[in-house]
């Protein structure tokens, strides 16, 4: 069994914004994961269900589909307390480096490049 360790190496190591492990495949991704995630929601769910994920931010929008898709465990480099509460009441399993108020989420996350002006 693939531990969450392989996961976030391989994010970090690869430079990928999310890293998905779903009945024994890893998929990476780049991008914008939160754009990922809505996809991976409405084109294929079943990748979501009982999946681990390693990503490199998660605000609340991210929180949702994950939550909404079944995902059993997440780790995040970034996530936003509003995020990690949705997460946890929805219970999922959730490990973090960075956990930041709203505000801060939206200025790591424009640093990041996901929000333009």
């Amino acid at each position: 069994m693939l531990m969450m360790n392989e996961l976030i190496d391989k994010l970090h190591i690869e430079q990928c914004s999310l890293v998905l492990l779903h009945e024994g495949n890893i998929r990476t991704f780049e991008g914008r994961g939160v754009r990922m995630l809505y996809n991976l929601l409405n084109d294929e769910p079943e990748s979501l269900f009982k999946s681990k994920v390693a990503i490199k931010a998660v605000g609340k929008t991210a929180a949702k589909a994950m939550a909404d898709g079944g995902v059993t465990e997440v780790y995040a480099d970034v996530i936003s307390e509003e995020a990690h509460n949705r997460l946890k009441d929805a219970g999922v399993k959730v490990d973090y480096d960075k956990k930041v108020n709203h505000q801060r989420f939206l200025e790591i996350w424009k640093q990041m490049g996901e929000i333009k002006d």
